[in-house]
């Protein structure tokens, strides 16, 4: 948020704002307050009107450009073109001065709501009427609703517009004070209310009434607005309120849940979700939530696993009780340790009508089938018969018949043979070596011919037709390694379950990545924010189920949650628009189209898309046309900077998208990079012509010497490039490298260390209250202090380290051959160091302190991700007080 608080900028009496209003006619926006000021925001620019005092209690913005100001001792006032044109008062028939609002209606007649009740002014009429079937009390609000009568809040409910005049109580259920009305475009009707909190009125769900036990910050509402992507904003006494359709639905123990940690998840042939929590198992169902059995010892268990047969026999698999099966709601069979299993913890559960049934459990694999007399017998698979460990988290029988089992270390597949009334089991481990040595595999599905696997150091797919293996890891852009399970939706897109929330990958994205036609996978992670109660997504079996209708549904630690796929689409459909919010270079503000000096180092944009709909999801790309060939992405970074930038003319364009959604038009910013003398195009033909000129003559009076003059134009040329290749590389004031020549260094280094298997650390480092030095001490004093800090800094690092003027009053360092601890010390001496030097030559008691942000290529392996998280940290030291360093992650 912008805060405009200088009274000297807005031309206002005070800072407190107490009703505002958007005129349609020229974007302009109308603000009041307490004290009766009046001002106009348009086009970045303030414009104090005639006040009104001593207080404005409401402003309206009529289809003729008109501004309506209520007040609460000169009447109504009328303000056109931004001057005040007419007032009306008890002269006009108005019962009273104080008028609360006012409304000009779609046939022109004009409403005013006072303290003594309702009153009209009819089209073509001079005078005020009073309206008799509304108390003569206080009314609070007005709202012409779309079928073109008036509805009119009160201290005690609302009143509804018969026909002209006539008017009666609507609602008499709702007796409470009105403060604010709004009717959205599917007609809902918003209410807000003084002590009670938002009332919602819908024809699908009735009244409901939204108060501080639902989250409203306070239970007085001041206003309600929804924008252009349907959000509602409700502003409150406690602060400001969104709501809006989730991305996800949630439903826990209040909504009918047996409990609210859920474990496993599965999906009845009458399109049923079973949900299994650690107080027994529920259905989610059409016409509802209810438990599933709750007369039954199901009632009392802790669920970990669960699936259905052929026949549509649920089976539960329990944290303590062995295997139930289920036909309806009728237990009809258990197994436990005294009934042919080996362990009573079922952790997953495999089926198929010919082999049987499969089970994971802490001691190995129980496998259970009926012989051929038909009676229930059982096979235990353990680590004495091939297991690479006997804790198995994960089964899934494919398409050939082929078993394949995860556990604690590593997963291994079984060919599974009948043997007369037996079966003999050819168990075969998989090398994970190559795939960032994984091991432990929480979840196993099959999915366009690949057998995919949720484990602790990424995701696996395995393509069973060509037997090849690849993973997914931080590497390809996945935000962590450790997954809990792995489903796909209607839409083909990936879904990973993690306890720090669930991700989802595009189809076209993990595809290509697949192909090996691109490099990284275009990821949208969730969170609470997008309508989860709990972001945790816990292991089980499954814990992530796609569902017959294509949505997904997930197993969290607060509840079961589901998404439709379609959803995140439609939200993509309607990009935020974006806007450039700043632009400075060398820290100056720039103006569209202005020229800048040759010396300018550095340029930065700063840009914003304000949607809400995904708020943490948008995505920017950024090209400057004149230097960028393609579309830069930026992900989430609202923020793009140039440094050293060759003469030229540049327009910067930005745009933004919902994930996997469409580009928004790109909003732009033209600018002119001048050349330094001796980089423009003049300069060097008349030198040439100098030159050759002077060659002439040479020629003509020294034939003698042809030969060595030649060689020392050569010469000439050869020292100047070479000194034109250190100037565009070399920082002027303090001789270190430039942005550019530490861009190619870092790049280097980056490919050093993949080829070596080491990791380097980069340090970025902000003089701290630099701007100060400059406004007070002049910039020569400030370019001595830089020169000073960066042969301070030039001291301090190793002969293998690097050090460069990242541009401005910052400085980047690579500190090679190091990983994050090294890094954090090493810089820790440098701040220290800055911190001790003495300034006092300079500015009597001067004291320069620095404030760092470190990132190792251990956590961030990429150019782009190891910049924006030291960056990050620098911003994170520089809020946390100045003076410090700070660390990603």
């Amino acid at each position: 948020f912008d805060i405009y608080d200088n009274l000297r900028e807005t031309g206002l009496p005070d800072i407190g704002m107490y009703t505002a209003a958007y005129s349609d006619c020229d974007s302009s926006i109308y603000v009041a307050g307490s004290r009766g000021g009046i001002a106009r925001f348009y086009d970045g620019h303030w414009e104090a009107l005639e006040s009104a005092p001593p207080f404005v209690n409401h402003l309206f913005t009529d289809d003729n450009c008109n501004l309506w100001v209520s007040t609460s001792e000169l009447g109504l006032l009328v303000y056109k073109n931004n001057q005040r044109t007419a007032q009306f008062t008890t002269n006009h028939g108005l019962n009273s001065m104080f008028v609360y609002e006012s409304l000009v209606d779609s046939q022109g007649n004009l409403w005013a709501a006072t303290n003594k009740g309702l009153q009209v002014k009819k089209v073509g009429k001079a005078r005020f009427e009073t309206i008799t079937a509304i108390p003569e009390r206080l009314v609070t609000a007005l709202l012409e609703l779309q079928n073109g009568t008036l509805l009119v809040g009160t201290e005690n409910g609302l009143y509804q517009q018969k026909v002209n005049t006539e008017f009666e109580r609507t609602l008499p259920e709702i007796d409470r004070r009105i403060s604010t009305l709004f009717q959205s475009p599917d007609k809902q009707l918003w209410l807000g209310t003084y002590r009670d909190g938002l009332i919602r009125i819908s024809d699908k769900y009735g009244i409901e009434i939204f108060d501080t036990s639902e989250g409203l910050p306070n239970n007085h509402v001041l206003d309600i607005i929804q924008d252009r992507e349907g959000s509602f904003w409700v502003s409150t006494h406690g602060g400001l309120v969104q709501f809006r359709d989730a991305l996800f639905s949630t439903y826990t123990k209040k909504d009918g849940l047996t409990g609210n940690y859920i474990r496993a998840l599965a999906e009845s042939d009458k399109s049923e979700i079973i949900v299994g929590s650690s107080n027994g198992v529920s259905l989610v169902g059409k016409t509802g939530v209810s438990a599933l059995a709750p007369d039954t010892p199901l009632n009392e268990q802790s669920v970990l696993s669960l699936a259905y047969d052929d026949t549509q026999q649920l089976h539960v698999g329990t944290y303590t009780d062995g295997l139930y099966i289920l036909d309806g709601e009728r237990i009809v069979r258990h197994f436990d340790t005294n009934n042919l299993l080996k362990a009573d913890e079922v952790r997953q559960i495999e089926l198929d009508p010919k082999l049987g049934k499969f089970l994971a459990t802490p001691l190995g694999i129980t496998h259970l089938y009926q012989n051929s007399e038909g009676q229930w017998v059982s096979q235990h698979i353990s680590q004495e018969d091939g297991l690479t460990n006997n804790y198995t988290t994960s089964l899934h029988l494919d398409k050939t018949g082929r078993l394949w089992a995860g556990s604690a270390r590593g997963v291994v597949s079984i060919n599974i043979v009948a043997k007369n009334d037996a079966f003999d089991y050819q168990i075969t481990p998989v090398d994970l070596t190559e795939l960032n040595n994984a091991e432990l595999a929480f979840h196993i599905t099959e999915h366009s011919g690949y057998l995919w696997m949720a484990t602790d150091r990424g995701l696996i797919a395995h393509n069973l037709s060509k037997n090849t293996w690849n993973i997914f890891n931080r590497d390809q852009g996945l935000p962590f390694d450790n997954f809990m399970s792995v489903a796909f939706d209607g839409n083909g897109n990936l879904w990973l379950g993690s306890n720090r929330g669930p991700v989802m990958i595009e189809h076209d994205s993990f595809t290509k990545v697949l192909a090996g036609q691109a490099d990284k996978l275009n990821v949208q992670r969730f969170s609470e924010v997008d309508g989860l109660e709990s972001a945790q997504i816990n292991s089980g079996g499954p814990s992530m189920l796609q569902a017959r209708d294509g949505s997904i549904w997930l197993a969290t630690s607060n509840g079961v949650s589901e998404v439709d796929p379609k959803t995140i689409t439609e939200i993509g459909n309607l990009p935020p628009e974006v806007n450039i919010e700043s632009v400075k270079a060398d820290g100056e503000t720039v103006i569209f189209g202005e020229k800048l000096s040759a010396e300018t180092d550095r340029i930065v944009f700063e840009f914003v898309a304000p949607g809400y709909l995904m708020a943490e999801q948008i995505d920017y790309q950024v090209r400057l046309v004149g230097f960028d060939e393609n579309w830069v992405n930026k992900n989430s970074l609202n923020s793009a900077e140039y440094t050293t930038l060759p003469a030229n003319d540049y327009i910067f364009q930005v745009r933004a998208r919902y994930p996997g959604g469409q580009w928004s038009q790109p909003d732009y910013f033209a600018f002119r990079q001048s050349a330094h003398i001796w980089m423009q195009a003049w300069f060097w033909i008349v030198a040439s012509l100098a030159v050759a000129l002077l060659a002439l003559v040479g020629v003509k009076a020294r034939l003698n010497q042809h030969n060595q003059t030649r060689l020392r134009l050569e010469k000439m040329v050869k020292e100047k490039t070479a000194d034109l290749e250190t100037m565009a590389r070399q920082d002027p004031l303090t001789n270190l490298g430039n942005r550019r020549a530490f861009d190619e260094r870092l790049q280097h280094e980056l490919s050093r260390c993949r080829r070596d298997g080491t990791y380097l650390s980069l340090a970025i480092l902000d003089v701290d209250y630099f701007k100060d030095v400059n406004d007070h001490y002049l910039h020569t004093v400030g370019d001595k202090v830089l020169v000073r800090i960066a042969e301070v800094l030039r001291d301090e690092i190793r002969d293998i380290d690097y050090v460069a003027r990242w541009g401005g009053e910052e400085f980047a360092v690579l500190i090679t051959n190091s990983e994050l601890e090294v890094a954090k010390e090493a810089s820790e001496r440098m701040r220290e160091r800055i911190a001790a030097t003495p300034f006092d030559d300079l500015v009597e008691d001067m004291k320069i302190t620095v404030s760092i942000g470190v990132a190792s290529s251990f956590h961030y392996a990429d150019h782009a991700g190891l910049l924006v998280a030291a960056d990050q940290a620098l911003y994170q030291a520089k809020s946390a007080g100045r003076n410090r360093m700070e660390s990603k992650p």
